[in-house]
């Protein structure tokens, strides 16, 4: 597997994996509500993780007759279902926090759910900085998506270690109080993958990449003034429509150079730009 992307996506599902387990076995031997319910969350994130990766691999795919783009947006609707899943995993991790609230006095945890808990933070900031890295280098919304996640769970996983340890410091209702923190900071978190992931599926126009491009095509010596920049976002890749002016007075071969020649340079220029389709006007 030489993909970084494909390698990121792995290794996410595979420590999700490893950690729902512990959680969920820990957290019920060691009777933390809160960790229980992060275990939950890990759970959700396995599932996460797994849409993820197949979003990630079916987006690579080349374009063919029905899909003349690519496949690009199916890392979108990978974004969009992961920010879905987080939003649910947080409602039901807040309600069973409440009713454990509400249930009344209980017995504290044992100390092995503090250890459990320290030892996801640790490993799911690595995840976070891992997965972000290469997230941005490939303008990935899966591995976006997933980053964003990975570092939830960080602050989620504090959470639940600092409630654990009030609650043998006898405070005991910290414990399930943690594990309504960990639903609320979950749907929280929720929102920005499914705004952003919304938006490249509506087509909505990435702030300052237009105005790059015409800058990029601006700067050949043949084009008079760009017309027109629009810029499409398919998944983790751009298609760029422009218009430039030229010299009404050039060949046609000649404005052909040109518009081949813009479009080269604003693939070069421009950031995660595919294909740039150009149309000339006479000045």
């Amino acid at each position: 597997m030489t993909d970084a992307g494909l390698r990121t996506n792995a290794l996410g599902l595979a420590a999700n994996v490893l950690l729902a387990a512990l959680k969920l076995v820990v957290g019920t031997l060691a009777g933390s509500t809160a960790l229980v319910a992060d275990g939950l969350n890990s759970t959700g994130d396995v599932l996460a993780t797994g849409i993820g990766l197949f979003g990630y691999r079916f987006g690579q795919r080349p374009a063919d007759e029905n899909h003349p783009f690519g496949h690009g947006n199916a890392e979108s609707v990978a974004g969009l279902v992961i920010g879905g899943i987080l939003l649910a995993t947080g409602a039901i991790i807040t309600i069973e926090g409440t009713r454990s609230l509400l249930a009344g006095p209980r017995v504290a945890p044992e100390s092995a759910a503090v250890v459990v808990a320290l030892v996801t933070a640790v490993t799911k900031e690595a995840l976070f900085r891992v997965t972000s890295r290469i997230g941005r280098r490939l303008n990935s919304p899966a591995l976006l998506a997933s980053a964003a996640d990975h570092r939830a769970d960080v602050l989620i996983a504090l959470t639940v270690a600092a409630g654990i340890a009030g609650a043998r410091l006898g405070i005991p209702w910290l414990d399930p109080l943690a594990a309504i923190g960990v639903g609320l900071w979950i749907v929280r978190l929720a929102v920005e993958p499914i705004r952003t992931n919304l938006g490249v599926l509506m087509d909505e126009s990435p702030p300052g990449v237009a105005e790059a491009v015409a800058a990029a095509a601006a700067e050949h010596p043949g084009v008079r003034r760009v017309d027109l920049a629009r810029v499409h976002p398919l998944g983790p890749y751009f298609v760029v429509d422009m218009e430039i002016a030229v010299d009404p007075e050039l060949s046609l071969r000649a404005a052909h150079a040109i518009a081949h020649a813009v479009d080269e340079r604003v693939r070069t220029a421009v950031a995660h730009v595919r294909e740039v389709r150009v149309h000339v006007n006479p000045a």
